[in-house]
């Protein structure tokens, strides 16, 4: 019976975080732009910023999903363990959340020091597709990167814990 409340419970978590994790998404790139209408480049067809606003929303997924994995818990805690696997999926996914905000900021803000001869944000309103790729390459690859700290994180965490 815990398995199945434990495997439901964690489900639950999941469909929740992934609607949490498509709004932080969208909602950081609307927060990086300047001087664009997001989504009235979008009505638009405007596939330089769709590229580049579903390349933030991956990262974040990608950043979030080690808190998401099923805890490693080697104590005996009995009949308390989903409770316990739920706890460290919620503090982990606490910090995760924090990590991902600060990570694709952090990739925006080095790729524009990358970028520095160019307006990354008229092109992109402009829809120029080669500048977009390169955006979401870097967001793409610090959200890796982070989420092999958010790993880390989780299972520092739960051995603490434990």
């Amino acid at each position: 019976m815990e398995s199945v409340f434990s495997s439901g419970a964690g489900l639950a978590l999941t469909v929740v975080v992934a609607g949490l994790v498509a709004y932080l998404g969208v909602w950081l790139f609307e927060r990086t732009t300047r001087d664009i209408d997001e989504w009235a480049e979008l009505r638009q067809g405007n596939l330089a910023v769709g590229v580049v606003m579903g390349a933030i929303v991956v990262a974040v997924g990608i950043i979030v999903r080690p808190a998401l994995q099923e805890p490693l818990i080697t104590a005996d805690v009995g009949r308390w363990r989903p409770f316990y696997e739920l706890l460290v999926n919620a503090v982990g996914l606490f910090i995760a959340l924090g990590l991902a905000i600060v990570a694709v900021s952090l990739a925006v803000w080095l790729f524009t020091r990358l970028t520095t001869n160019l307006d990354e944000w008229a092109e992109l309103a402009d829809g120029n597709q080669a500048v977009a790729a390169l955006m979401a390459g870097v967001v793409l690859v610090v959200a890796l990167l982070t989420a092999t700290a958010v790993e880390r994180i989780v299972i520092a965490l739960t051995e603490a814990i434990f």
